[in-house]
This record gives structure tokens, C-alpha cells and sequence, in this order.
């Protein structure tokens, strides 16, 4: 777990094989320039004096520093002499952009590997890959492209593949949520998926971890890592391969074996992981694990003006097993004071009527009183008004008045009632209030936290005995 500090805290950096020219390989030097890299960063080129105004140097052995990471992107026939001269040189970590590996199957490529992992071995350094990315971390100034988000947050990622780690953490962006650390780490010769959730779930300053994984070599090891980790932090895990056409591109992406799918789901139920199937349902649930209170016990009230899709929404609820919340009897009588006596109803689902569109405090209203209500823990609202002015009244009064409570508040900006969910995002989120294009998402991410929370009491509950 000490070997993995390296990995995620570097002091000086050597990017081994950059190209002069702008290629793919720039992107390496321009991501940590971009972060502000503080320490020494070393470009390295036979063929160049100076690349992107930084000397450039022949060889490792030419720096005049020791160096604690390498990122090497030269051609495969060359990172052999490579990762030989990283030992020497006392490297700490190594990142392998450098693909043609295990992912090919074929057996050369696959004892290439084996190859590159004994180096690493002998010559005490940690690396990550071959075929990957890296690591990408604001607090210690490292990305692997640049543009990438500056702000550091209490999430973390773990992603076998490179592109998606870049995915979703520009998804995840604009929604408020922001990485500690995220990690692409390719075919897994040496650093694997079970020691980057081990030491991810060991960080005080991360509070959700996220993964994409299209399999691994060592289950006994995975199932230690989320032994370590059950209960204690939310593991949100998209695994792919399922199928055997995945199967057969996960292995000739990252030469991972899939595994059998059934085995997975019981070592995903037996230890609380927040199976999900795609990018986005990743985003929903992490968009409520960090924005929304884990505190309460799960009591939903709907409120809507549209009537059609508030049904729709209370058979999710149900579907999805949460608990309707019986309104007090001063929250029912306040709603009569405040709402329309026609076309609405003050019970749950709470219909605030369609002239809400235009009289916003209709909806702020019935929010504020809601939120007071001793019965009531989360409250899922659909609404909006008429144009960017009365979007923007309405959407700095959730704001306001979720910052003054202590219940989730989940927003769903339905498809035709507005006009654009990128416009709700920022104010929004920025509020503690996750915002969803449809309530049935609203309430799966939400059902989904509760399930951890459950599982999280439960495990506490088992272990006291």
C-alpha cells in the first residue's frame, strides 16, 4: 500500500519516447502542465533539445535528478531497455501507455507482459498498464489530457479503460462531482483492479468509489478488496464482458478474462456493490450518493404541475420498493392554504396544478413546507416555469431553500417541459440537488443509495452481535 503513494503523488515526472511534434504523446506533458504540476517534469527525446519549452534529454540516465515517475509512450520494441533503465535509475512508479501486450492473445504479446512485469519486480518500481492512461489527480497536479477538471472532490475512479475514464469524468463535471484521484490502468500487469480499490478505500478524503472493469485474473483478490471496503464506502461498479461479444472485446482491448456472470452478481450482492450498466446510470447514482443526505429512512413525497408523469413516478416508487410518505395533517392543511382548490391534491403525490408553470412560489411553497414535515425525508419535484427568467427564479428558490434543510431534494427537469438539462445542472448541483430528465431515474439513483444504506446498517447491525 506504500508502493501505491508513488502512483498518485510524484515529485518530478519523465515522459520517456514524447514526441517532438504534436501527437497523441504531447498530451501526456500538456495535462500536467495544464494542473500546474509543481515538481520537475524531464521530456525525453534522442532527437530533441527542447520540447514544448522544456530541455529535452536522451536517455533516463542523462537526468541530472532522480526521478519517482515515468510515463513511457515509446514504440513497443523499445520499452524493454526502457523499464531496465527505470530500475536504475530507482524509479518509483511507472505509467505504460505503450500497447501490444496481453490484449493482442496471441503468445508473444502475452510473455512480453510477463516480461514487463518481472522488470518491474526487480527493479522496485510499481507500474501501471501496459495500455493505459495513468492517473489523473488535481490535488497532486497530474492528468494524463489536458482541459481536464481542476477541482478536486471526495469521489474516486478506477477505470480499466482510458477513454472512458476521460468519459466520465467530463460527464460527471458539470453535475458537481469531482475526483480525488481517477486511475486508468489497461491490462494489469502488475497494479490491478483489487489494490486500487484496497488503497482507494483506505483514503479518509474519498467518500464514493466508481469502477469500470472488464475483468480481472485474481478473484480471491477482488473479493479481499471488497471485504475491506463493504459497508464502510459506497462501491459503484460497471462491469462489461457480460455477454460473449464482450467478452471476446474485452479481451482484445485489455486481454482481461470476463468471467462468468453469475459470479460476479453473488460477489456483488454478498459484499453491498452497486452493480450499474452504463455510463448512465454510473452518473445518476453517483449524483445522488454525493449530493444527497444518507440520513432518514427513505420516506418519498412526490410533487408535480404535469399530472401524467407524477403517476408514472409513484409506480416507480413502488417498483423500486420505497416508501410513500404520509403527510402530517398541518403539512395537508398548509398545502390547502396555499394551493389551488381546483386540479391539485394535497396529498402524495402532491399535484401542485399546471398554473405553477406561472405562479412559481406554487411550487416553492409546497417545497419549504414539505421540507418541515417530520414524516417526510426525501422529496422528488417536477417543474419549471416558462422561460430562462422564471427557470432561473425557480431554480435559485430549490437552491435556497435546500440549503436550509437538512431532507434530500431531488429535481427532474422532464424532456419538453424545459428546454435544456445542461441549463439546470450548475445551479442546481451546485445546491446539493441532483437533477434527473425523468422521475423514474430520480428514483432508481435514490432506491439504489437507500439499498447501500441498508446493506451499511445491516453489515454494523450483524457485526455487533
Amino acid at each position: 500500500m506504500e508502493d501505491m503513494q508513488a502512483l498518485f503523488s510524484p515529485r518530478s515526472v519523465a515522459l520517456v519516447g514524447i514526441p517532438r511534434s504534436f501527437k497523441i504523446g504531447t498530451l501526456f506533458l500538456m495535462g500536467l502542465q495544464d494542473q500546474g504540476f509543481s515538481g520537475p517534469i524531464y521530456p525525453v527525446n534522442p532527437n530533441a533539445d527542447e520540447i514544448e519549452g522544456l530541455r529535452s534529454y536522451p536517455s533516463l540516465s542523462d537526468l541530472p535528478d532522480p526521478v519517482d515517475m515515468v510515463i513511457v509512450m515509446v514504440p513497443k520494441d523499445h520499452v524493454m531497455p526502457v523499464l531496465e533503465e527505470c530500475g536504475k535509475k530507482n524509479v518509483k512508479s511507472v505509467i505504460l501507455y505503450t500497447s501490444g501486450f496481453g490484449e493482442s492473445g496471441d503468445s508473444e504479446g502475452l510473455a512480453d507482459q510477463e516480461r514487463v512485469k518481472e522488470i518491474a519486480r526487480k527493479g522496485g518500481f510499481r507500474i501501471l498498464g501496459p495500455n493505459c492512461m495513468g492517473v489523473h489527480s488535481s490535488s497532486a497536479g497530474l492528468a494524463f489530457f489536458p482541459q481536464m477538471p481542476r477541482e478536486s472532490g471526495s469521489l474516486a475512479l478506477i477505470s480499466q479503460s482510458g477513454s472512458l475514464c476521460n468519459l466520465l469524468m467530463k460527464a460527471f463535471e458539470p453535475r458537481k462531482l469531482f475526483f480525488r484521484h481517477a486511475v486508468s490502468y489497461g491490462n494489469a500487469c502488475d497494479v490491478d483492479l483489487p489494490e486500487l480499490l484496497e488503497w482507494m478505500g483506505g483514503q479518509p478524503d474519498i467518500r464514493v468509489l466508481c469502477a469500470y472493469t472488464e475483468g480481472l485474473r485474481d478473484g480471491r483478490s477482488l473479493a479481499r478488496a471488497l471485504e475491506s471496503i463493504a459497508g464502510r464506502k459506497p462501491l459503484i461498479m460497471w462491469k462489461v464482458g457480460r455477454t460473449q461479444a464482450g467478452q471476446r472485446a474485452a479481451a482484445s482491448h485489455t486481454g482481461s478474462l470476463s468471467g462468468d456472470e453469475a459470479l460476479w452478481k453473488s460477489l456483488f450482492q454478498q459484499y453491498g456493490v452497486l452493480d450499474v450498466s452504463d455510463l448512465e446510470e454510473m452518473t445518476d447514482l453517483a449524483m445522488a450518493m454525493h449530493h444527497l443526505p444518507w440520513e432518514g429512512q427513505g420516506r418519498i413525497v412526490l410533487v408535480s404541475g404535469p399530472g401524467g408523469p407524477v403517476v408514472s413516478a409513484a409506480d416507480a416508487a413502488e417498483r423500486w420498493g420505497l416508501t410513500m410518505a404520509t403527510l402530517e395533517e398541518r403539512t395537508r392543511e398548509r398545502l390547502a392554504a396555499t394551493l389551488p382548490a381546483t386540479g391539485t391534491s394535497y396529498r402524495n403525490p402532491v399535484d401542485v396544478g399546471l398554473s405553477a408553470t406561472f405562479e412559481l412560489n406554487l411550487y416553492l411553497d409546497t417545497l419549504q413546507t414539505l421540507t418541515e414535515d417530520r414524516n417526510v425525508d426525501a422529496i422528488v419535484i417536477l417543474g419549471g416555469g416558462i422561460s430562462e427568467e422564471t427557470n432561473q427564479v425557480y431554480q435559485e428558490g430549490m437552491a435556497r431553500i435546500a440549503k436550509t434543510t437538512d431532507k434530500a431534494v431531488i429535481a427532474v427537469a422532464y424532456p419538453g417541459f424545459v428546454q435544456r438539462l445542461e441549463d439546470w445542472l450548475e445551479p442546481l448541483c451546485g445546491a446539493g440537488i441532483p437533477v434527473y430528465p425523468t422521475p423514474e431515474r430520480a428514483l432508481r439513483a435514490y432506491a439504489r443509495m437507500r439499498q447501500f444504506i441498508e446493506f451499511r446498517d445491516n453489515r454494523a447491525g450483524a457485526t455487533t452481535l
